[in-house]
């Protein structure tokens, strides 16, 4: 019983999560080919209709699970049909898309 109580305990630092491979890389297509690197989340966020934490959790390398509604939102202002974006996806990784998925920790 001890045991269970001590493999609860974590540190902030220590905690992880998952990152399915899918989110990673709609993250990194989204970042790659919509985001402007030149311009300012805020800016960017107020195009896509999406807060500004959320595009800075997008350009983050591993990416972060998106929500379905995100993604959703993201396409509307872009003027394309989720169906069409996930074409692109497969287009551009069809190969690698699969059910895995990263490990990342928490900072």
């Amino acid at each position: 019983m001890v045991k269970k109580e001590v493999n609860k305990v974590k540190s902030i630092n220590e905690e992880s999560t998952r990152v399915f491979l899918l989110d990673k890389l709609i993250c990194n297509y989204i970042n790659a080919e919509w985001i402007d690197e030149k311009k300012s989340n805020l800016s960017q966020s107020k195009e896509y209709g999406i807060h500004p934490h959320v595009l800075t959790k997008i350009r983050e390398n591993d990416g972060y699970r998106i929500p379905m509604s995100t993604l959703a939102i993201i396409c509307f202002y872009r003027k394309i049909a989720i169906l069409d974006f996930f074409k692109l996806i497969e287009e551009k990784y069809g190969t690698k898309i699969n059910d895995d998925f990263v490990s990342k920790t928490k900072k």
